[in-house]
């Protein structure tokens, strides 16, 4: 996404995104991905505007961290 990581980094953050072995990574995305499609279907059958944006507002959250790998690498070569 556009900005850069700006908190302080955290351990278990790095070792997440460090990880030579991508098995994690590749879960934490299908994860991801999985939160997703239900924020989907909420959205689908819902009648309310709020449900719908918050469920907007999660998809977006939930998207920002499937880019946060490349997010801090960005970073920490920025420094």
């Amino acid at each position: 996404m556009g900005s850069t990581l700006t908190t302080p980094e955290k351990p278990w953050l790095k070792k997440l995104t460090r990880m030579t072995d991508t098995q994690m990574w590749e879960a934490f995305d299908d994860m991801l991905n999985h939160f997703i499609s239900l924020q989907h279907k909420n959205m689908e059958q819902s009648d309310e505007p709020i449900d719908i944006y918050r469920a907007q507002g999660f998809i977006q959250a939930l998207k920002r961290l499937k880019f946060l790998k490349e997010e801090i690498q960005h970073a920490q070569t920025q420094k």
